[in-house]
């Protein structure tokens, strides 16, 4: 039933959604709290932005974490929180789903890959 109504809320959530969206790049970095929302093999794979919350939005097997907005709630602190992913895509539906449940979000467009392509240096 959780898995059914998280679907549902994050189809509605993309009509709905009022997402602020700000070109990614490492000057910005320090004035937010990066939620990182790509899978545990993609973190392993290229690193994480120094400081960064590494919360899954999708298991491994590409189903949804069913507890994503519990654990992004859980979640103190003094700054903006913002969402990055590898390219933008998936952190755009995390947002809009966050949104949507109240959360106040910032997504980090162009995700990893174009924070990568400026030569930005992750924590492994």
């Amino acid at each position: 039933m959780k898995k059914i109504f998280l679907s549902l809320a994050l189809c509605a959530s993309f009509v709905l959604a009022e997402v602020k969206n700000i070109d990614i790049n490492a000057g910005i970095l320090e004035n937010y709290q990066v939620i990182d929302v790509r899978k545990p093999s993609e973190w392993a794979q290229t690193g994480t932005i120094k400081n960064a919350i590494k919360i899954s939005f999708y298991n491994e097997d590409g189903s949804l974490n069913e507890n994503f907005i519990e654990e992004i709630k859980k979640i103190s602190s003094s700054k903006p929180i913002t969402i990055v992913c590898r390219s933008g895509s998936r952190s755009a539906k995390a947002s809009a789903l966050l949104d949507q449940n109240g959360i106040e979000v910032t997504n980090l467009k162009g995700g990893m890959n174009a924070l990568l392509s400026q030569g930005y240096k992750t924590s492994k």
